[in-house]
């Protein structure tokens, strides 16, 4: 992502732009920490654990289509 002065959005704007409401959410999780770290976490455990991913996605606010 292009540093951006305060008083200049539109790099932003453009890196953006071609985001729905979904690929944006998606962009704000992939930089942050605290999302990172839970998602580490639960990969470090090496093993499909349901309860613990329906935890995460919960704690994140994650929404996955049901299979049909």
């Amino acid at each position: 992502m292009p540093t951006i002065r305060p008083w200049d959005a539109a790099p932003l704007r453009r890196a953006f732009a071609g985001l729905d409401t979904a690929g944006l959410a998606q962009e704000w999780l992939r930089h942050n920490p605290a999302y990172r770290h839970d998602h580490a976490a639960i990969i470090r455990m090496g093993k499909v654990d349901a309860e613990a991913w329906r935890a995460f996605a919960r704690r994140w606010g994650l929404r996955f289509p049901c299979r049909p």
